[in-house]
C-alpha cells in the first residue's frame, strides 16, 4: 500500500521533516528497534530506486500513439452522427437567433420620433417641433 502511495504522490524528500519532529521522527533520526537501522528519510525511495518493482504496480506500457487512442476513436465513430446533428441544430438555432435580434434592433430604430439629427439643415429648421409626445 505504502508503494502505491509513494507512486501517486511521489513525494520529494524534502516533505519529510529535518527538524522540530516528534523525536525519532526527524529526515534524518533512526527508526528504533528496527534492525538493520535506517533512517526515516530512506523510506520515502520506492522499489524501482531499490532495484526490484512489484509485478501488480507495473503500469502498462503503450508502444504507440495509435494503441493509445484507438478505444476513444472508437466511440468517436459511434457517436459521429449524433455530433455533427448536434452541431448542425446549433448552428442553425443560432442563426434564427442572430436574424430575430438584428430583426428587433432594425424595428426599434425605425419607429423612434424622438430621435432627431443633431445639425438640421436650414430648409428642414423651420417645419420642426420641439414638443415630445
Amino acid at each position: 500500500i505504502f508503494e502505491q502511495w509513494l507512486r501517486r504522490h511521489r513525494p520529494m524528500l524534502e516533505v519529510y521533516p529535518a527538524a522540530n519532529a516528534p523525536i525519532g521522527h526527524n529526515r534524518e533520526n533512526y527508526m528504533v528497534p528496527f534492525i538493520p537501522l535506517y533512517r526515516n528519510g530512506e523510506f520515502f525511495k520506492s522499489s524501482r530506486e531499490l532495484g526490484y518493482d512489484y509485478e501488480y504496480l507495473q503500469e502498462p506500457a503503450t508502444d504507440s500513439l495509435q494503441e493509445f487512442l484507438t478505444p476513444y476513436l472508437q466511440q468517436a465513430r459511434q457517436i459521429w452522427g449524433w455530433l455533427v446533428g448536434a452541431a448542425v441544430v446549433g448552428g442553425i438555432v443560432t442563426a434564427v437567433l442572430t436574424g430575430l435580434v438584428l430583426a428587433c434592433r432594425k424595428r426599434k430604430r425605425g419607429t423612434s420620433s424622438e430621435i432627431q439629427p443633431l445639425l438640421i439643415e436650414s430648409e428642414d429648421y423651420n417645419n420642426i417641433t420641439y414638443q415630445s409626445n
